[in-house]
């Protein structure tokens, strides 16, 4: 196997799914304080091993359940497992869910412009929403470019990020680590909830499932899902809890760290990169939208206006920023994050672990009879 090949059907799907989970909330270090941090470093060490854990056998699962029924778009995978009213449930979620991150990384990078530049929120919202509508104008291969490039990118700064903390602020990151004993039933709890809320990604992304051919590449490529999905995360909240507890209140958690390094030139590489993954998660989410919506014309037997792609982008983007500005960021993540959470454990992770586990293990069964 060429290298070319190892790397597509083995490394490529985990790191696709990374670049589209890592947001607003993931990049700026948001959501690791909520759901991780805030219950006690060593606690969310634990949680967000969980979260590693179930990505892993949730990808096995659903790579290879794409692979045996030939699923690679949204629909017809969810309806190989959860039935036709199952996906329409699912799809249903998935777009409420859709325009709750649009919100967060809205005002995400509204916040984080305002810091870099001074500039009105109002109008760094404006300006977020103009060049995510631009991007979604342009389509397939900018944003694939995009994707990639970024992802690469990501785990470069935020391993340099890490190290730097960890020079400086080691015996910190040390003690904050021990300061609190390991809560284990919050830590599950936590990891669970991260997991069912972000996992709903899966079948959005079931595409990469195209390349597997046998079912070993299907397994070991879900198994290196978590991890791969994970490890800056890992690396992240290393950093983040050489600061706990004062850490725990901060909006942009990533600020904090920034401005305790005092490295001027890291933190613009940092506060880019933190922007590259708004703009980047904004526009294959909403680029996913419109393929949905594309489809749908196909199916008719006509083609989806080229003006309509950049009007739903502009459109979905007003009411997020409307969301943003009402509610807030941590809010948004608190508490919209957790009933999105709720939804898609019930809806989606539960029937792929057993449902879709059973019909993978039946298939096996009887291509071995």
């Amino acid at each position: 196997m060429s290298l070319r090949n190892f790397l597509e059907r083995y490394i490529v799907p985990g790191l696709v799914i990374q670049a589209v989970i890592v947001g607003g909330g993931y990049a700026t270090g948001r959501e690791l304080v909520e759901f991780f941090v805030s219950t006690g470093p060593a606690t969310g060490l634990l949680g967000m091993t969980v979260t590693a854990l179930l990505f892993s056998v949730g990808s096995m699962i659903a790579f290879e359940l794409a692979r045996r029924h030939h699923a690679f778009d949204y629909k017809s995978f969810c309806t190989t497992f959860l039935g036709r009213y199952g996906s329409v449930v699912f799809e249903i979620g998935y777009f409420c869910s859709l325009l709750l991150v649009l919100a967060v990384i809205s005002a995400a990078a509204a916040r984080l412009l305002a810091e870099m530049f001074g500039s009105p929120e109002l109008l760094n919202t404006t300006v977020f929403l103009a060049i995510v509508a631009l991007l979604v104008f342009f389509g397939n291969k900018i944003i694939e470019r995009l994707i990639s490039a970024w992802s690469v990118l990501f785990y470069a700064t935020y391993l340099g990020m890490f190290l730097m903390v960890w020079s400086k602020f080691g015996d910190q990151m040390t003690a904050a680590i021990g300061v609190e004993p390991i809560r284990w039933g919050t830590a599950v709890v936590n990891g669970v909830s991260y997991t069912g809320y972000n996992i709903s990604v899966l079948p959005i992304l079931i595409f990469v499932a195209r390349h597997f051919t046998t079912r070993s590449e299907a397994l070991i490529a879900g198994a290196l899902t978590g991890p791969l999905v994970l490890l800056p995360g890992f690396a992240f909240l290393l950093a983040l809890s050489a600061f706990y507890p004062q850490i725990v209140s901060a909006p942009l958690p990533v600020t904090v760290v920034l401005e305790q390094l005092n490295i001027s030139w890291m933190s613009t590489v940092v506060q880019l990169v933190i922007l590259g993954a708004l703009f980047k998660t904004g526009a294959g989410l909403l680029h996913g939208v419109n393929e949905r919506v594309a489809r749908s014309y196909e199916d008719k037997g006509s083609a989806m206006p080229s003006w309509l792609r950049p009007l739903i982008a502009v459109v979905a983007m007003i009411v997020a920023a409307y969301f943003a500005t009402t509610i807030g960021l941590i809010d948004l993540i608190g508490r919209g994050y957790r009933y999105s959470s709720a939804f898609f454990l019930v809806v989606f992770l539960l029937p792929l672990l057993t449902i879709g586990a059973w019909l993978v293990l039946r298939a096996q069964r009887t291509a071995s009879a």
